[in-house]
């Protein structure tokens, strides 16, 4: 199996956090800025996920793709 390598670098990390948690705020929080509830459960969840992925900062999308904007690991 291969191993999975961190893909995501700085900048494209802060990116991700900071529209993770508006999707999140606009999902669970203000629920009002959609009207609609299942469509702002949707953000909410699509907003965690995205966090999720920018912890790690492994992007299976990037993956598949092979992009790569962590330049720290681009020697390796």
């Amino acid at each position: 199996m291969k191993c999975l390598k961190k893909n995501i670098g700085t900048t494209d990390q802060v990116i991700r956090i900071i529209i993770s948690l508006l999707l999140i705020y606009i999902g669970f929080i203000d629920e009002s800025i959609i009207g609609d509830s299942l469509s702002s459960m949707v953000l909410g969840i699509l907003g965690c996920m995205s966090l999720m992925v920018a912890i790690i900062r492994i992007c299976p999308l990037y993956t598949v793709c092979n992009i790569n904007t962590d330049m720290q690991h681009l020697e390796d």
